[in-house]
């Protein structure tokens, strides 16, 4: 598969049977949501997603999504369930403890002060609509603009505001170091609105000594639209935060500025990842609907390097249901839609290449491409696959690496299958790395292969082999 899958762990998902049953059904990379839940829980889904990748053998990335410069409730006791034109109360705390009173709490006290009478709250990715009606010090009445049931934790937006919050609080900061202590291999840096924010995550990583860990951009502010291209500059992979942007732009505008951001991602040579609602009504239900169907194939056709599961997966009763069908869907259009269309995408990809590691990275995959063969690359680092990958491959590529750091990197990234070897110098993974695929049967007699490391002066090898015996 080019496209890949990331599936969002949550209390439905979080044991080790149903890990592995979404791994076998091709989730390359999970993520778990710092919003919810605690520490205690995120280990425990950490240590179930090692346990699978070493007894399936497969690099699993795992992702730790901050919770952001974010408007969260604070902490409800049980749902509140409100019907259209029904009153509630938003008072500053941490929590209260009757909500039949229909009263809910916000611990932000900025909250207070940005908001005005006729303003529009939105939660829970658009579904829920407030109108603020009254206003008080420390507190607010709200009109429901939709039945609605909210729940604690939840994020709010204001229509068309944006808050002067710090880009990391100190929940962040926690989160930031369970992640470095637990061996993450990226952070998705939530609510990001200008570049700086990037600047102060990767400052945190480099302190830290971890500067190998990805940092995920999550675009979901009418800021971050503005700031694009500085963004992509500094992130290492790109997500459309869809559930977001649909709180912060009108709904008819999402499919604009999906294409946007993914096209923007494409001509830099940025990863780029396109999450939430792909298949939301698996939340409830085993079968899609057509319409997430074709939206799913929408998002394929775009050249997407992944596609990311949060409720379907984290919280609904279908998980692994829901990751079998967007294999099937990602399946279905790789192999009868994209062989028509990936040359668009490739050729938007491999466009003003500046490096001369671009170029060799380019110069290697066309000469693969052009005899048909599959390429295969030794990387201790990743670069070169990385690069690789950035320029949308039309054929299989694989990535051998002695380092398990970089394979679990390379395995949410297009077309990249990553698999560990042992080697202890170039010479050595080449060799290793052919005698593996031949192992795991990537290769069999009769095939065309090219086999490949990182750009190495003076002296750089390609060889062309054809599996004979």
């Amino acid at each position: 598969m080019f496209v890949k899958i990331i599936a969002s762990i949550g209390p439905s998902s979080g044991n080790i049977e149903t890990i592995c049953n979404m791994v076998k059904e091709g989730v390359r990379g999970f993520r778990i949501n710092f919003a919810h839940g605690d520490q205690s829980e995120w280990k425990k889904y950490v240590e179930a997603v090692r346990e699978v990748e070493a007894k399936l053998g497969k690099p699993i990335a795992l992702i730790g999504d901050l919770e952001g410069p974010s408007l969260r409730l604070g902490k409800i006791s049980k749902p509140i369930v409100l019907q259209k034109g029904e009153h509630i109360k938003i008072i500053y705390g941490n929590e209260v403890s009757d909500s039949n009173e229909k009263n809910v709490p916000m611990p932000i006290p900025k909250f207070f002060e940005y908001i005005d009478v006729g303003d529009i709250l939105i939660m829970d990715d658009g579904r829920t609509r407030l109108r603020i009606v009254d206003k008080g010090a420390d507190s607010v009445e709200a009109i429901a603009l939709t039945d609605s049931v909210i729940t604690s934790r939840k994020a709010i937006a204001i229509q068309g505001k944006e808050l002067d919050l710090p880009a990391l609080s100190d929940r962040d900061i926690n989160s930031i170091k369970f992640a470095i202590e637990n061996d993450f291999d990226y952070i998705g840096l939530s609510y990001v609105r200008t570049a700086e924010d990037i600047d102060l995550l990767r400052d945190i990583l480099r302190r830290a000594g971890r500067e190998d860990i990805g940092i995920i951009s999550k675009i979901e502010t009418k800021s971050a639209i503005r700031n694009l291209s500085s963004i992509l500059e500094k992130s290492d992979i790109i997500l459309v935060a869809r559930g977001d942007l649909g709180m912060n732009f009108g709904l008819e505008e999402i499919h604009y500025h999906q294409r946007y951001i993914v096209e923007k991602a494409l001509e830099n040579r940025k990863p780029v990842i396109v999450a939430t609602q792909l298949l939301e009504s698996m939340t409830e239900k085993p079968v899609p609907t057509r319409a997430e169907v074709v939206d799913v194939s929408v998002a394929v056709e775009m050249g997407v390097d992944a596609l990311m599961l949060t409720g379907e997966t984290a919280v609904g009763k279908f998980p692994v249901e829901a990751v079998s069908w967007l294999n099937r869907i990602v399946v279905f259009v790789e192999r009868h839609i994209m062989p028509k269309i990936i040359d668009r995408v490739s050729n938007k990809a491999r466009e003003h290449l500046e490096t001369i590691q671009l170029k060799f990275a380019k110069g290697v995959l066309e000469l693969a491409e052009d005899l048909s063969a599959k390429l295969f690359v030794f990387s201790i680092h990743g670069n070169t696959a990385r690069r690789i990958a950035a320029l949308k491959p039309k054929i299989p590529v694989y990535v051998a690496s002695q380092n398990i750091k970089v394979l679990r990197k390379l395995s949410i990234l297009w077309g990249l299958s990553p698999f560990h070897i042992n080697a202890n110098s170039y010479e050595e993974g080449l060799q290793n790395m052919l005698s593996k695929a031949m192992d795991l049967k990537l290769i069999s007699y009769g095939d065309l292969v090219v086999l490949t490391y990182g750009l190495k002066e003076p002296r750089q090898k390609v060889e062309i082999l054809r599996i004979m015996s």
